[in-house]
């Protein structure tokens, strides 16, 4: 069912300068939102009257007075680039992936990011994207998406590009120890462990599918198809009943260049689309996250100023 917002999007304004809220986290007490900045920042917000402030970092050659506000490729090893992000409940930690620095962690008072894993068997992990925490056996689940993501940002690109690079892995917290899952994925933007930690959905955005990896069961360490999609799927959320908001992005097929069209899927656990609320009006380019917490949706996006809120 598509929806067209009967709401208007309230805006969570960035600090002047600052783009690219890509990911979206929330504590365990459900302060935030956190999210991961194109400067190389993750940002906590603090309510109306002060906005965001700073929380973390993840380049450990960062300096404020050449990286805030910035939006320029030359700096991501300067700056450092976090996209995916996830909290640890059990710890109040926030593990952190970012494009060129891994996977990381920092305290829940924030500050500087510490290095957990930059690559698997001396190989370097390409382009770490998306996080996820399996909150009842202490797992990270992570994904790579491939080098032709360093090489290109060009959504048209990468679609004809048919790559298939990318690949998942976990973090044990307990043992520290970094494992492939699974390879051969084309683009994974996203990931979400389910309700019950059996298996985990891996978006596969070149392919414009999501994919199930078993865990645990009698297909443990196989994949299949969880669903197809009419465009090219980012981040996965899974929300509190245990279905999932995955941001959806579609591209005029005939020039592949905009006009673009972005939707906020709803997906339960047989794969189906359930809902698909239109946000191609509220966003100029195309969203990255779609999270639900207390009721509203917040969405992250590559280019805007602002985290969205719908639902408030």
């Amino acid at each position: 069912m598509v929806m067209e917002p009967l709401l208007p999007l309230k805006k969570l304004q960035l600090p002047s300068g600052t783009v690219g809220p890509e990911a979206i986290a929330f504590d365990i007490l459900g302060n935030g939102p956190y999210t991961s900045v194109a400067d190389g920042r993750v940002l906590k917000y603090q309510g109306p009257r002060i906005g965001f402030t700073d929380f973390a970092t993840t380049s450990p050659l960062r300096t404020k007075e050449v990286c805030d506000g910035k939006n320029d490729p030359n700096l991501l090893i300067k700056c450092g680039r976090p996209l995916g992000l996830g909290f640890y409940y059990r710890s109040g930690d926030l593990y952190i992936a970012d494009i060129n620095y891994g996977l990381l962690v920092v305290g829940r008072n924030g500050g500087p990011a510490r290095q957990l894993a930059t690559g698997i068997d001396g190989n370097p992990f390409a382009f770490t994207n998306a996080v996820d925490i399996d909150q009842l056996y202490g797992v990270v689940y992570f994904t790579d998406s491939g080098p032709i993501f360093r090489a290109t940002s060009n959504i048209t690109l990468l679609l004809e590009s048919k790559d298939t690079t990318g690949r998942l892995f976990k973090y044990d917290i307990r043992t520290n120890r970094v494992t492939l899952l699974l390879s051969g994925l084309a683009g994974p933007a996203g990931v979400a462990v389910s309700l019950d930690g059996s298996y985990v959905l891996v978006t596969e955005l070149i392919a414009n599918r999501i994919k199930r990896f078993w865990v645990r069961g009698t297909k443990a360490n196989t994949a299949e198809v969880f669903t197809n999609l009419n465009g090219y799927p980012d981040n996965i959320k899974r929300t509190i009943l245990g279905d999932y908001f995955v941001a959806v992005n579609i591209v005029n097929n005939q020039s592949m260049t905009p006009p673009k069209f972005s939707f906020a899927q709803r997906i339960n656990v047989l794969g189906n689309v359930i809902v698909s609320l239109n946000l191609s009006a509220q966003y100029r380019d195309s969203i990255s996250e779609v999270q639900e917490q207390f009721g509203r949706l917040y969405i992250g996006s590559l280019k805007e100023d602002f985290v969205g809120v719908y639902g408030v």
